[in-house]
């Protein structure tokens, strides 16, 4: 998740751009420069591409719709592959040990699998996924947790094992990353009673 510091907010003339360039979506019976907000944020594994959210003030509650784009073209983060892939395949993807872990926290922020919202625990101690748990299970989990392990496979592939929120438990996980930014869940491990769970099943994102 992006931290409240590092969102940047559009002038008035580019935030009247994205509004203009996101119309061929249909978004722009949602939004209109006097009630909304632009505002961007940058990505350590996009060469020219920003994260851009457009808020609507004026409904109760307010509500934002994210994109990716280069201040021209934006794709909609629609809780699709489609938008993120296509992003990767214009050739700003830029991903490498120091910033896949970014890369796939981004990811899963923005995915919405078959088996729900898949969070990668970073930093047990600052994750919204796990605000709603008890002082018992936050204890456990910060006591299991293990810093992310990042190699790479004969194909060139990043694999990364790393702590995820998944099916709403705590997993030691397998994520697998190509080059194109594809990602693969190829096996998880519940840490809370470390039984296996979907070992050597792929999950496609």
């Amino acid at each position: 998740m992006l931290a409240t510091n590092q969102w940047h907010k559009l002038d008035r003339d580019r935030t009247v751009a994205m509004i203009d360039s996101v119309k061929t979506s249909g978004d722009h019976i949602f939004f209109s420069l006097g009630t909304s907000e632009a505002k961007c944020a940058k990505l350590p594994f996009y060469k020219n591409y920003l994260v851009y959210r457009l808020t609507n003030y004026s409904s109760l509650p307010s509500f934002s719709f994210d994109y990716i784009g280069d201040g021209r073209t934006y794709h909609h983060l629609d809780g699709s592959t489609t938008p993120i892939y296509r992003a990767n395949d214009s050739g700003n993807l830029s991903l490498s040990a120091h910033n896949v872990l970014d890369y796939i926290s981004f990811f899963f922020a923005h995915v919405s699998g078959p088996d729900g919202d898949v969070y990668v625990i970073d930093n047990p101690h600052d994750n919204p996924a796990l605000d709603a748990l008890g002082p018992d299970q936050m204890a456990s989990i910060q006591a299991m947790h293990q810093p992310a392990d990042i190699t790479m496979d004969g194909s060139g592939n990043f694999v990364i094992a790393t702590s995820l929120w998944y099916l709403d438990t705590l997993v030691r996980a397998t994520v697998q990353v190509d080059a194109g930014g594809r990602v693969n869940i190829t096996g998880t491990q519940m840490l809370m009673n470390s039984s296996l769970d979907h070992s050597g099943e792929g999950v496609n994102a």
